[in-house]
Formats: C-alpha cells, structure tokens, sequence
C-alpha cells in the first residue's frame, strides 16, 4: 500500500528544512565578530572551529542508533535543543576553551538534528514514491539565502547577541511548532536492531582504507564549500578591508552559486553525462576560485571596488561549480557499497569528519603565517585534483546487496 504524503506533512517538514539552513549558517556571516569576541589569531580560531569535528564524529557514531531506538521526534526535540540553544550562546562567549566545549555541543546537535531530519524525509519518501528530498534540499538552501540577507540587513544596526538570541527564539520556536504538527507522521522508535542503526568506528576506517577513493575524492571535493563557511567573511574583511556588512555579501553569492547549481544540475545532464559536468565543473570552480581571490588580494589596496569584485566572483564560481559534487559521490559512494544505504552514509559522515578536521588545521596554520587568501588556495587546488579522478561515474562491478 503506498502512503499518501499529506499537504500538511509536506508544509511542516519543509519548514524544519527552512528554518535549520536559516540557524546553520548565521554564525557564519558574523564570524569577524565571533574572532573579535574570542580575541585569538587566524590560526587559533581556525583550530577552535575545527574542533567542532568531535562532536559530528559523537553523533553519526551513535545518533543512529538513538533515533531507531526512541523515534525522530524525540532526536528532533532533544537535538534541535542543543543546536538552537549552542548557537544563542556564542555571541556571548569570550573565553577559547568554553567556545570549543560549545562548538563541539553544536556540531553534535548540528549534525543529530540533520541525520533525524533525513531519517523522517527518506522514509517517507520512501513509503509513498515521491521524490521529496530534492524539494527539502531546496527549503533548506532558501534558508541560507533568507539567513545572509537578513545578516545583510541587521549587522550594521544590531549587535551580534540581539541579531542571534532573537533569531534563535524564533525559529526555535517555529521548529517546535512544526514537529508538534507533524506528530501523526512522525517515525516512532522501535526496539528491534538493525544493520541500519549500527555504525561502529572501523566502518569508518573502512571508508577510508577500503574504499579510499571515495574518501579522498570527497575531501578535494567539499573543501571549498568547507573552507568557505569557515572564512569568506573574515577574508573580505581583513584581506579587502569591507565593512563587517559588506563582508557578507560574497557569502551572500557563494550561497546563491550553491542553490543555482543544485536546482540547475538535473537540466545539464540532459545534454551531457555526469562525468563531463564533474571533471569540467572541478577545473574550472578550482582555477576560478584561485584566480579570482589572487586578483582580489593584489587589487584590495589599489582598487577596493575592482577587488570587492573579484572575491564575489572567485567566491560565486566555487559555489555554483561545486555545488553537485556532495550528491554524486554520495550517489557513488551507495553505488559501490554492499551495505545498506544508511550505514553507507554514517560511514561518509564520519570519514568526512576526521579526513577534513587535519586539512582543516592546515588550512588554518596556513592562514595564520601568510594570509586567509594563501590558505584558500588549498581547497583551490583540490578542487582542481578532483577533475583528475580517472573513476568518475558508476564502477564496473558492483556487489550485490543484502
């Protein structure tokens, strides 16, 4: 029998997509005021916010586990506490230790929340043939978009703890609202174990040692993206010298680069394979992105509006670029699995988590003894070495699943 995915359903669950892009991506917009607070160089701040990756390895170790067992809506409550709540708390935060503890408190959240979130959207879409998750995906990323305007419009007027406890009551609330809505659709726990919910650590280095292609390819692949939200602000402000408003706004294109790209990617392949748009998408993100923020870097004290310019462009054609990258070896990645679809996820999360967190810390030293456009060209260059994997596309054998 094939379940019937009401109007209402539809609504609540696209607004919990719609108001956590709209939180992830707030801190990020004021992160010259985040550095200010903490009062540390670029290589320690670079440092404190990779350590965020403690907290994804703890939650896709184990969340899986916990939402089989006591069912989404309670992840969604409990997670979604300690997401909106860990982010209300970093303006206010002054000490480097105390940022750290509540980084790695978000990033377990973060990432709880978005695993439950996916759990309930897949299943359904499952159970009723729709195919949702492209729709969602698209909530989600109007929510970045909605969270850099609005960052645009308030950060001259309002500090950064009135602009983030405000907006975190209110779409903590909202997200509370839909979930209570959503109760008669909600996935219930069970106590019946599957392979599904268990994710051990040498699934991940199996991810990593196994299949290392994959793992590589994912990590020349995402960085820019990485890299992005961790510093686009603060490189148009100390590198151009805009102001901390003006600042968002290359971050602004960046996130419109994304959403164009992942709306626009299923036409392109009409005309193309995937592995045309891939290898021609990598070569020309990563020299782009390179090219544009060096001429930024060698304008910004010559010609402030020719180098504004060009880091809106250099950030703009990184995003739109390497906007499908994700969902393809994702794609790939279940493709070349025998285990279940879920664990081959879990496995990515993890890997992902602990490949990116040491080129993360080199990104960051980098940064710290040249400059945050020197750094940048690392995710750059990797982006231009993922147009160099010969394997692109389905493998030629694949093993048979349980």
């Amino acid at each position: 029998m094939t379940l019937i995915v009401t109007g209402r359903e539809r609504l609540n669950l696209s607004l919990l997509f719609l108001y956590f892009g709209v939180a992830v991506l707030c801190l990020a917009s004021r992160t010259p005021d985040i550095k200010h607070n903490l009062n540390v160089n670029n290589g320690t701040y670079g440092v404190l916010v990779s350590l965020g990756a403690i907290g994804a390895v703890i939650a896709f170790m184990f969340i899986g586990q916990i939402t089989h067992r006591v069912g989404v809506g309670t992840v969604l409550i409990v997670s979604g506490a300690f997401t909106f709540g860990s982010i209300a708390m970093v303006p206010h935060i002054h000490t480097s230790w105390i940022y750290v503890v509540v980084n790695i408190v978000l990033a377990a959240g973060f990432n709880s929340y978005n695993i439950a979130l996916h759990h309930q959207a897949l299943k359904r879409q499952e159970l009723s043939g729709e195919r949702n998750i492209p729709k969602l995906h698209g909530a989600w990323s109007l929510g970045t978009l909605l969270s850099m305007v609005l960052s645009l419009l308030v950060t001259s007027h309002f500090s950064l703890a009135w602009h983030i406890d405000v907006l975190m009551a209110f779409l903590w609330t909202g997200s509370l609202l839909s979930i209570y809505r959503m109760r008669p659709f909600l996935i219930m726990g069970s106590k019946i174990r599957t392979i599904d919910e268990t994710i051990r650590i040498r699934d991940t280095f199996a991810m990593m040692t196994k299949d290392r292609y994959i793992g590589i390819a994912y990590v020349c692949a995402v960085m820019v993206e990485f890299s992005t939200n961790d510093w686009v602000t603060l490189s148009s402000h100390q590198e151009i010298k805009a102001s901390t408003t003006l600042s968002i706004v290359p971050y602004l294109f960046f996130i419109a680069g994304m959403t164009i790209g992942r709306l626009g990617i299923h036409k392109l392949l009409v005309i193309r394979p995937e592995t045309f748009w891939v290898r021609l998408s990598a070569r020309i993100g990563g020299s782009g992105f390179i090219i544009f923020l060096l001429l930024a870097k060698y304008f910004s004290t010559r010609n402030f509006g020719v180098a504004f310019t060009f880091e809106i462009l250099g950030f703009f054609i990184g995003g739109i670029c390497g906007s499908f990258f994700a969902g393809l070896l994702t794609q790939m990645a279940n493709t070349r699995s025998a285990l279940p679809g879920g664990v081959v996820v879990a496995q990515i999360g993890l890997a992902l988590a602990v490949l990116t967190f040491f080129v993360k810390i080199v990104i960051s030293w980098v940064i710290q003894a040249t400059s945050i456009t020197y750094g940048l060209m690392i995710p750059g260059v990797l982006m231009i070495a993922f147009s160099q994997f010969k394997k692109l596309g389905l493998p030629e054998t694949v093993r048979a699943r349980d």
